[in-house]
């Protein structure tokens, strides 16, 4: 196949593929099963970029997922609400903790010492998964954080007095820098597992490790906290507005 022609049919099913898969996801109503399901899509292409040494691939493909699984959760949730309590785990605590922040200026999102070793929990387990299943595992943990980002952007466009705003304002913008500093990171740590894989089974990487691609993540992870930090209190007050009680 050429690779245009490849890149076509990947695109294809990056875009169309996601729907299907968190569709079967909420009509299951299984909440576990949601998250495993949409990085299944995603996944394949991610090993098949990373074993080829394409690892700039790897990384853009998993982005331009990213944006399709993003919006067939928020597409599902928006036309069937009440499947989405059922099948997106965590997603109504997470909303409602947000939303008490924004309403209150009181949680986590706005206090460097509570969210910190969240932060740090989170990214030193999605290192570790996706450092011992090649992506895998961090995949799977990477969409299930995801899926349930995308319940609260849903759920304050839907209570907010200007959902336009609060579409647009719902992924704050350190969060999009943890999303690309994820992905980074899982594609240099999978290409260091199947040069480990490799080499035990006896045979050799041909493909320089990605390492500025392991950098990019990490100043990403540690670039989201300090945005996080400083702009949480102005962002807070926009979110307010759209809400409508600003």
């Amino acid at each position: 196949m050429r690779p245009e022609t490849k890149s076509a049919w990947t695109a294809l099913w990056l875009a169309a593929a996601p729907l299907a898969a968190n569709g079967l996801g909420f009509a299951l109503g299984l909440a576990w099963l949601l998250p495993v399901l949409g990085a299944g899509v995603a996944f394949p292409v991610f090993l098949d970029r990373v074993r080829a040494g394409r690892f700039t691939g790897a990384f853009g493909w998993m982005l331009f997922w990213v944006v399709f699984q993003s919006a067939a959760v928020i597409a599902l949730m928006t036309v069937f609400p009440e499947r989405a309590a059922h099948a997106v785990h965590r997603g109504p605590e997470y909303a409602a903790e947000m939303l008490h922040w924004v309403r209150t200026g009181v949680g986590a999102e706005g206090s460097p010492r509570l969210f910190l070793p969240v932060h740090a929990a989170h990214f030193a387990a999605f290192c570790a998964l996706t450092a011992l299943t090649a992506g895998a595992a961090g995949l799977v943990l990477g969409t299930w954080l995801l899926n349930y980002m995308n319940y609260y952007v849903v759920t304050l466009t839907l209570e907010s007095a200007d959902p336009l705003t609060a579409a647009l304002m719902g992924w704050h913008p350190w969060a999009v820098l943890r999303v690309v500093g994820y992905i980074a990171t899982a594609t240099a740590l999978a290409a260091v597992t199947v040069r480990r894989v490799r080499r035990r089974r006896g045979g050799r990487d041909p493909h320089a490790l990605p390492l500025g691609l392991l950098a990019t993540g990490f100043v990403l992870v540690v670039i989201d906290a300090i945005v996080k930090a400083l702009l949480a209190p102005a962002w807070r007050e926009g979110l307010l507005r759209a809400l409508g009680t600003g």
